[in-house]
């Protein structure tokens, strides 16, 4: 398994389209926070302004992460080759959500990193609470993407549709965040207060917990939500993925 990390990692690393898009994106948040700086300097409008593009950096990064890690490799059939070669459909499953959180969280890494020193270098400060807002709101925009990928690639196995794949992928970045105000339209379901309950709502609720200074509880939240909704998705899409016959 390590060898077909390895080797999907090298080529997704090698998509022009890839570090193109990214590029783009580093770019488009440096010159926003830059822009943003020069009409209001205040530190506090600079963390706001780099923890809103973090959501189009997410849906922008994520989709095209998606394309390079599953539509390419179904369009290509070489998952099915690895299972020919006898890799368990399992480890391909495993392995392909690897190179997601892989290749994502260095991205987060290098753009947060480059962000952070930009941020500086403009002349603003941190002190605790915005520190631990942007650095949260990072690794927070990193869990929810893994995530939403992970649950479109469970509707790419089982129905072997790559644009339904994608769908599936951009609804969740688009309806999940919104889920909230969906809910409020029922009176019932919304006492129930269901958003707190999904994997981005657990996220969301374990960020504002960590900004509180309830670091244990956060930790138990995301640990919660990995285990359930990861847990589910892999539970789900191996059951479903192995009755499946493939062209080999």
């Amino acid at each position: 398994m390590r060898k077909l990390i390895r080797a999907d990692v090298r080529r997704i690393l090698k998509k022009r389209t890839v570090i193109l898009f990214f590029l783009g994106m580093f770019l488009y948040l440096c010159i926003n926070l830059a822009a943003k700086h020069a009409l209001y300097p205040e530190p506090v409008v600079g963390v706001k302004e780099m923890i809103e593009k973090l959501n189009t950096f997410s849906i922008v990064m994520g989709i095209v992460i998606f394309f390079a890690v599953y539509a390419d490799d179904f369009k290509s059939s070489c998952f099915v080759m690895a299972i020919g070669r006898g890799i368990s459909r399992t480890k391909v499953i495993i392995s392909k959500l690897l190179d997601v959180t892989l290749v994502l969280g260095v991205m987060y890494l290098i753009m947060t990193l480059f962000a952070t020193l930009e941020f500086l270098a403009l002349g603003m400060q941190f002190d605790d609470t915005l520190a631990s807002a942007w650095f949260g709101s990072a690794f927070i925009s990193l869990y929810k993407s893994v995530g939403y990928i992970a649950l479109a690639s469970m509707i790419l196995y089982i129905t072997n549709n790559v644009p339904l794949g994608i769908i599936s992928l951009v609804t969740l970045y688009v309806l999940v965040p919104n889920s909230a105000i969906l809910f409020s339209l029922n009176d019932s379901i919304s006492r129930l207060h269901v958003e707190r309950l999904h994997y981005a709502g657990l996220a969301d609720s374990a960020l504002a917990d960590f900004l509180f200074g309830s670091v244990g509880s956060a930790v138990i939240k995301l640990i919660l939500g990995f285990v359930i909704y990861f847990g589910g998705v892999l539970i789900v899409t191996t059951s479903l993925f192995e009755k499946k016959e493939l062209d080999f």
